[in-house]
């Protein structure tokens, strides 16, 4: 995969699992959709994540305000500057303004394309670029609804 830049089609499924979160039971929006891959793809998921960071962390793609999913890094440690940023400016009597945004659901909705053309723009091409393309595209999934007595009520899907 790493030689060629070519995902395996038999690899690009996965089996999703609603997951209850909160509030009524009936009500489909309180379940967030997990899919489960195949042990070989989060293997090989782990492997383009740490050519990634080392990829972003080399080239310093990421600025130091950037905190989710980084190494080091935390909700907290967030929190933490956005307040003493904030307490510093009021310190020193200046105004302080924030625009806040709910991205609550942000990641059910990466448009792959534009994705693919920031990965082009930060200099993920060639093999990898094409192997993460690959990887995306045509995947399929099953939907596991419920499980009674062993036998499974089962939904089919793509996701192209």
């Amino acid at each position: 995969m790493l030689s060629s830049g070519i995902f395996p089609s038999r690899l690009k499924f996965a089996e999703v699992k609603p997951l209850f979160k909160t509030g009524e039971k009936n009500n489909i929006c309180n379940y967030q959709p997990i899919s489960l891959l195949t042990s070989f793809s989060k293997i090989f998921e782990k492997v383009i994540h740490k050519r990634l960071i080392q990829h972003i962390n080399n080239n310093q793609i990421l600025t130091a305000t950037q905190f989710g999913f980084r190494y080091k890094s935390s909700t907290d440690l967030a929190a933490y500057t956005l307040t003493h940023e904030i307490l510093t400016a009021l310190n020193n009597k200046i105004t302080v303004g924030g625009i806040f945004c709910d991205l609550h659901k942000a990641f059910d909705c990466v448009n792959h394309n534009i994705l693919q053309s920031k990965m082009v723009f930060y200099g993920i091409v060639g093999k990898t670029g094409n192997l993460i393309k690959s990887y995306l595209q045509d995947r399929y999934q099953r939907v596991v609804l419920k499980k009674r007595h062993n036998k499974l009520l089962l939904g089919m899907g793509t996701n192209n």
